[in-house]
């Protein structure tokens, strides 16, 4: 039976540079480095890979954030996004990157 499971370590990640070079970067055949994209970096071995915007925005969330109800929440609200969306709080104007840092 499937079910389902959440990452719990850490990855130590830096945005991808359009045009940088990508010769010490693993990059899978499917993915096309674009803005948005992050490079990953292995807490043990140093070995570098992309990760694709898309697979990015749908799986990882700052590593400080825990799973609460508040997670929950801004879950839902991205949910709703488009990749490169942010959401605005009507009350302060902040987005959440400026919230949670």
């Amino acid at each position: 039976m499937w079910q389902k499971y959440r990452k719990v370590a850490e990855q130590e990640m830096r945005p991808y540079v359009p045009g940088e070079n990508l010769n010490e970067v693993s990059v899978s055949e499917r993915d096309t480095p674009e803005l948005g994209g992050m490079i990953a970096r292995g807490a043990d071995d140093g070995a570098l890979w992309y990760v694709s915007k898309r697979f990015f925005t749908d799986n990882y969330v700052p590593a400080d954030l825990m799973e609460s109800d508040g997670d929950k929440f801004l879950k839902h609200i991205q949910s709703h996004l488009e990749v490169g969306q942010v959401a605005i709080c009507k009350i302060c104007g902040k987005s959440v990157c400026e919230i949670i840092n």
